[in-house]
This record gives C-alpha cells, structure tokens and sequence, in this order.
C-alpha cells in the first residue's frame, strides 16, 4: 500500500514523496535517494515498484522521496512563517543543487519517518544518490540508519573530466568558482562550457575535485590526479555495513575502465573495519540504471537488509 506524503526538510524545505507501507506493522523502513537530473525522481516507476513489493513482501516499508536535486530545474517552497513570502520559494533542481544540502533532506526524511513509528532505518542511494550518502555520513550530526546500500556510484567529476577535456574542464571549473566567489551563484553557465545550463554553484559543486561531490574518484585513481583531496575520502571513513551493487554495463564506472576495476577501488578503499561486513554484487548484463534487471536488483537489496 503506498500513500502520499509531503514533509519538511530541516531548513523547512517541503518534499514530496510516495511511502509504501506493509499490510502488517513494521518498524524497519528503507529510505531511497534518487540520482540527478529530470530521470532523478522518487517516481521511477520499474525500479520503484520493484523495490518496495519485494521490501513489503520482507516486513521493510519504502519511502521515496523527490529530494532538492530531483528534476533539473523545479521550484519548491519553504514551509516557514517567519520568512518573508518572496524568501520562502526556493530554486531547486539538479541544476542549482549543492551535494552538501542532502543532510538536510535526509534528516527530514528520518524525522518524519519517526513520527511515523518506524525505528529501523536503512539508506539506499542510487547514483548520485550514493554520493550523497557518503557526504551524509560525513556531515551528520545525528545519524540514525543502520545500512547502507550503494547503487551505481559513479565518478561525477571523472567524467566530466573525460567529456570536455583537460583545458575545457579546468576553465569551467575556473569560471564556476570565481562567479560563486563575486556572489553569482545561480548565473547559468555559458553553453561553451560544456556545463550549460547548470548554475556556477552546481557546477563548481561538481567538477571540483576536492569537494565532498567527488566520492568515487576512479579516474583520480587510475589516471592521475586532478586534486589533493585523499581518495574515497568520504566512502573511506564509512562504517556501517555497505551493499554495494551496479550493472555490468555501468556507464558510470567508464572513468575506471569499467565496473570491475570500480569494484576493485571500492573494496580497497572501504574502511577495515567494515570491509567484511559488506557485500560487493554485479548485475550481469544491465546498465546503470539496472534496465531490465529491476527486480533482480530489488530481490538482492531485500535479501541484503534483511539478512
């Protein structure tokens, strides 16, 4: 059964969402993050449906929720009475998003979740959505799951480094973060940057290789280093039990060579403590977005949480 639900982020930013819930009570709930862009919504109808029959068929509720980042652009509002009426909407989109605001959404998920009764919490990230459970995990000050799963985490910042090139990617980054300093944070950036039409905040949030967007370093990691930031920074210094899962065809483990080699970064890279305690799984034959493998995906997601 799935109802619609709205909630506050914690800096009152209203979101939308859909959780699904079993027909017996539960108290374990999966919270799912959504990647970038107007494909990133709580909405995926496959990937989404397949997920929460086979979490409700294992007592686990399912709340998906279209976090700041979901669509490209999308107005959404400030349900704050103390803010003036103009200052109260809010730009939103994958276009102006800045990864570090995620803590607030997902400690807004988490708190409305346990007005709801559940205390079992679990964290699924697809894409991009895995960044920001790793920058979660870094910057929360309170943080209640228990699991992690890390769908198709991908190298952002490699592979823009790929697309536009060495000088492109260096002039972008330049241009981005001189705006963001003269105080142009949304300025769309120019169409010959390659980063058209992303704002100079977003931008410089992504290219930038020593910020927290930049988890999965693979490129940094098998060609040559773009910043000084310590590798899987973020990723390294997790501790709680980690599934992390992609499709063999993943375009987004491309800056590595391949899914394969990602694998091999990720478990040398995760912390000694949990590295045991995690599981690696590839999806043969399916992409980044697990196409025709959805409830393959979701049937090992379920297993994994619930084991």
């Amino acid at each position: 059964m799935a109802r619609h639900v709205t909630f506050p982020a914690t800096d009152h930013l209203v979101l939308p969402g859909l959780l699904y819930e079993p027909t017996e009570p539960t108290s374990k709930v999966a919270v799912w993050l959504h990647g970038m862009g107007d494909n990133g919504v709580f909405y995926s109808p496959k990937r989404i449906t397949a997920l929460a029959e086979t979490l409700l068929a294992r007592g686990v509720a399912l709340l998906a929720f279209n976090n700041r980042g979901a669509h490209n652009s999308k107005v959404l509002y400030k349900d704050d009475a103390a803010l003036p009426k103009d200052e109260q909407r809010y730009q939103a989109g994958t276009h102006y998003e800045l990864i570090k605001d995620c803590v607030a959404d997902i400690d807004g998920a988490a708190d409305f979740l346990q007005t709801q009764g559940y205390e079992t919490f679990y964290l699924a990230g697809h894409s991009t959505g895995a960044n920001k459970i790793c920058v979660y995990d870094a910057l929360a000050s309170a943080n209640p799951f228990s699991r992690y799963v890390l769908a198709g985490p991908g190298d952002d910042s490699g592979l823009f480094y790929m697309d536009l090139g060495h000088q492109n990617f260096k002039r972008a980054l330049t241009y981005a973060q001189k705006a963001v300093l003269s105080g142009r944070p949304t300025k769309v950036m120019p169409k010959a940057s390659g980063l058209h039409p992303f704002s100079t905040q977003s931008a410089a949030d992504i290219l930038d290789p020593n910020g927290y967007y930049n988890s999965f370093p693979y490129y940094e990691a098998t060609h040559g280093r773009l910043g000084d930031k310590p590798l899987f920074k973020e990723y390294s210094a997790i501790t709680k039990p980690m599934l992390i899962i992609a499709g063999s065809e993943d375009e987004a483990a491309a800056s590595s060579g391949g899914v394969d080699r990602a694998f091999d970064l990720l478990k040398n890279h995760a912390h000694p403590m949990v590295r045991n305690r995690c599981s690696f799984q590839i999806i043969a034959g399916t992409d980044h977005s697990f196409h025709g493998a959805e409830y393959d995906f979701a049937a090992r997601v379920a297993q994994w949480l619930t084991k």
